[in-house]
């Protein structure tokens, strides 16, 4: 017989237990709705698989926005 939630269980939560934020209690009481809840399962599974394809980005400046920047730092002058 499968224990009695005691709370209800929200994508959020699931999200903060894909990200290791839930206590001891939580996750067991996720682990077991995700068992006998389908959805929920598959709403993981598909926040694991877009945490994964997050992780692969990789963003660079152009050179033009650093040379800006630079630019601007260089010709900084300070007001006191």
């Amino acid at each position: 017989m499968p224990m009695t939630q005691t709370f209800t269980l929200t994508q959020n939560d699931v999200v903060r237990y894909l990200y290791n934020e839930t206590s001891d209690e939580e996750n067991s009481l996720i682990e077991e709705a995700m068992i006998y809840d389908r959805d929920l399962m598959d709403f993981y599974f598909d926040c694991i698989n877009l945490k994964a394809d997050m992780d692969a980005i990789s963003m660079t400046p152009s050179d033009r926005a650093v040379n800006r920047i630079l630019e601007y730092s260089r010709n900084y002058q300070p007001s006191l």
